[in-house]
């Protein structure tokens, strides 16, 4: 190696390293090389789609999205001795979202580069190209379909993909009979993985945006960075960390977990749990997340609770049934007076008190008797009037019809008398 190549070799890679942050340009320890990842610049409301047949297999796959950010193009190259006087670059091209046949078209530009500028240092040109001029060359507009070819016959130089419509997606520069590139690598094991990772990189490149951006809070009015505040995705309206903190905690201990609402008067958007657990911490999220779902199965016309002060677990009613059979303590209650159930007996009404009246408070002898007596009624109503299914044990009563019984719970077939299990095949 001539001492000039050296020397710009070594200034090409000081440059470099000035140039790009840490995380777009690393250098190799062990040779004169390095990787530089490149972030292209897409336009407003850019779109991705991949369909059935995007694909050189059979399976059916239908994604659509929008996105601000795609998955860098890697840059991955080496300096020959004799570069830049005589050779170029020797480098690898890897891409998730680009397609073989279209990293074959950025290689052989790059190629092109250095024909032209033979001699001088190339890579800032080669970046500079990769970043501004890609999605042009390859005349890539939204929306964009995304093509995931066969890893094993990628590296086949005989291989020639078959030609798509232009129009779509932007691989009107392979020619019938032309190879693949071998320095052209489509880095993506299979369609989920491929979708997986662009939202992904999308998702932290708006957060990052995010984090590095200004924000005036309507409700302190501070000017605080976004790594300082939160923001609703429906609405898009940013307030700061600490006064939503204060606004969340306020409506979780008054138990308005249902109004966890963006501040802006009259907006909807409504923050999602992982916001909530993020601003007021485990303790309260375990109240919120606890009142949330007693509101919700309040809100459901087909759940009730068991009566049992010491229980009060949720228990499904069965539609046109009045017994409910709690899941954890096994009480049989009358869901409509919520006492111990009665079979076909009506209801028993209190009579109503009159106002002037004070009612005595129970002692806990009293509660404790009166426990004991609803297990003691519990317990002979279901050895006198039920029988256990003998799949799953749930005590049934049987008020009518014929001897053939289906368990409402598991399905399972019997008969009543005598309690005999019946195939399911043939319950005859």
């Amino acid at each position: 190696m001539s001492p000039e190549d050296r020397e710009a070799q070594e200034d090409e890679l000081l440059s470099l390293a000035s140039i790009y942050s840490d995380s777009e340009f690393k250098r190799a320890e062990s040779v004169q090389g390095g990787e530089i990842s490149v972030c292209l610049e897409l336009p407003q409301k850019f779109r991705i789609f991949m369909s059935g047949d995007s694909t050189q297999n059979l399976q059916k796959y239908n994604f659509q999205d929008a996105v601000c950010f795609l998955p860098p193009i890697f840059l991955n190259f080496e300096f020959p001795p004799d570069y830049p006087s005589s050779s170029a670059p020797e480098f690898t091209l890897f891409c998730k979202w680009l397609s073989p046949v279209q990293l074959t078209a950025l290689c052989k530009q790059l190629d092109t580069l250095w024909g032209e500028n033979r001699g001088s240092v190339i890579l800032f040109t080669w970046v500079q190209f990769l970043k501004e001029e890609t999605l042009t060359y390859l005349h890539i507009v939204t929306p964009y379909e995304l093509r995931v070819y066969d890893q094993g016959k990628q590296n086949c130089k005989s291989l020639i993909p078959r030609k798509e419509n232009s129009d779509s997606c932007g691989e009107s520069d392979s020619a019938d009979g032309e190879a693949l590139d071998e320095r052209a690598i489509q880095d993506v094991n299979s369609l989920s993985s491929l979708i997986r990772d662009i939202l992904d990189f999308d998702q932290a490149q708006q957060k990052k945006c995010f984090n590095s951006k200004l924000y005036m809070c309507n409700i302190c009015f501070s000017e605080k960075l976004g790594s300082e505040c939160m923001d609703f995705k429906e609405c898009q309206h940013v307030y700061c960390s600490a006064c939503l903190k204060d606004y969340f905690e306020i409506q979780i201990k008054e138990g308005q977990v249902q109004f966890l609402n963006c501040p802006e008067p009259e907006c909807t958007s409504v923050a999602t749990p992982a916001q909530v657990k993020e601003l007021v911490g485990e303790q309260l999220f375990s109240r919120y997340d606890r009142l949330l779902l007693q509101s919700s199965l309040d809100s459901m016309a087909d759940v009730v609770y068991c009566p049992r002060l010491n229980c009060q677990m949720p228990v499904m009613q069965e539609p046109g049934c009045p017994m409910g059979i709690c899941s954890s303590c096994r009480h049989p209650f009358c869901t409509l007076c919520k006492r111990t159930y009665h079979g076909i007996s009506p209801c028993k009404t209190e009579e109503p008190m009159e106002t002037n009246i004070k009612v005595p408070r129970i002692r806990t002898r009293k509660r404790r008797k009166q426990k004991i007596v609803e297990e003691r009624q519990s317990a002979t109503f279901l050895k006198e009037e039920t029988q256990t299914c003998p799949a799953c044990k749930v005590p049934i009563q049987k008020d009518g019809g014929c001897n053939f019984m289906v368990c409402s719970q598991c399905k399972h077939s019997f008969t009543w008398i005598p309690l005999k299990s019946l195939s399911s095949d043939n319950p005859a």
